[in-house]
């Protein structure tokens, strides 16, 4: 999966919304990450596109795709008695 950005003037957009400003299908974003606001402020919003799938590159700012490394943490979790 790839992350996308979109943008909306009315709050997160849904999924439809989201795919149809990337022209891509539905079934091409990922349902389960949704849509994640990035800087509600200037209207970014995030949403995971299929790679193979994602368009190409453009020229409008912040678009992707962009990758999405699993985020974890670096040493012993406090509280852990491993």
């Amino acid at each position: 999966m790839a992350l996308m950005t979109v943008t909306s003037s009315n709050g997160p957009p849904t999924l439809a919304e989201a795919a149809a400003q990337l022209g891509v299908a539905v079934e091409d974003l990922n349902e389960s990450y949704g849509v994640v606001p990035i800087d509600p402020d200037k209207r970014l919003y995030s949403v995971e596109v299929r790679e193979d799938r994602a368009p190409p590159t453009t020229e409008q700012p912040y678009r992707g795709p962009y990758s999405n490394p699993p985020i974890a943490p670096f040493g012993p979790i406090e509280g852990d008695k491993k």
